[in-house]
């Protein structure tokens, strides 16, 4: 009886013996040093490197920063504002606007305005009553990040921002092309649904 349990410490450690000299194996084999193998640490380093810079632009390219707000325009569409936020983590640039097909419209501003005044419609961006709202060239305006606001918070601190477009004809679209972390994106906005 004893020679049996002899015999049988024996063979397992037999078993043991060979499964150390084949670590693939056992189960102690599929650590992941060992599946990694003969990569070293700094190529690793970079694939993992890689995969985190491909993340982080994936996911600023698949989640716009720039959220349509308000959309207005007069009786004959021939004038329109579109109040845009920025959700993104840093100021957005407006880098061009067109209408209808990429048509370059007769003028175009930016109201720089706030939550409790609001936009104004118009057709003279040199009227009196433009003039209250902050028009300005949209190349000398950043909208700022994190300026999309809760309406029960808002104040008269709170910037908002609207695309103001006058075009000799009806407007059916604007097309806002903006730069965020220097990606480039679009938005077009759709006037004729409404």
């Amino acid at each position: 009886m004893r020679n049996d349990k002899d015999n049988l410490k024996v063979k397992r450690e037999k078993m043991r013996q060979e499964e150390l000299k084949s670590p693939s194996s056992s189960i102690q084999g599929s650590k992941l040093a060992e599946l990694v193998g003969g990569l070293n640490w700094k190529f690793t380093g970079m694939v993992i490197l890689v995969i985190i810079i491909c993340g982080v632009y994936f996911l600023l390219k698949f989640n716009p920063p720039m959220e349509i707000d308000t959309i207005a325009s007069n009786e004959d569409n021939k004038s329109v504002v579109v109040g845009i936020d920025n959700n993104g983590f840093r100021d957005v640039k407006i880098l061009d606007v067109s209408v209808n097909n990429n048509e370059k419209p007769i003028e175009t501003k930016l109201q720089v305005s706030n939550s409790l005044q609001g936009f104004v419609l118009t057709d003279d961006f040199q009227s009196e009553e433009a003039k209250a709202y902050g028009f300005t060239n949209i190349e000398d305006v950043v909208i700022k990040a994190g300026t999309s606001k809760d309406d029960e918070t808002v104040s008269k601190d709170d910037e908002i921002y609207g695309v103001s477009v006058i075009y000799n004809e009806e407007i059916n679209n604007v097309y806002i092309e903006y730069s965020h972390f220097g990606m480039t994106f679009n938005d077009t906005v759709y006037f004729n649904n409404y």
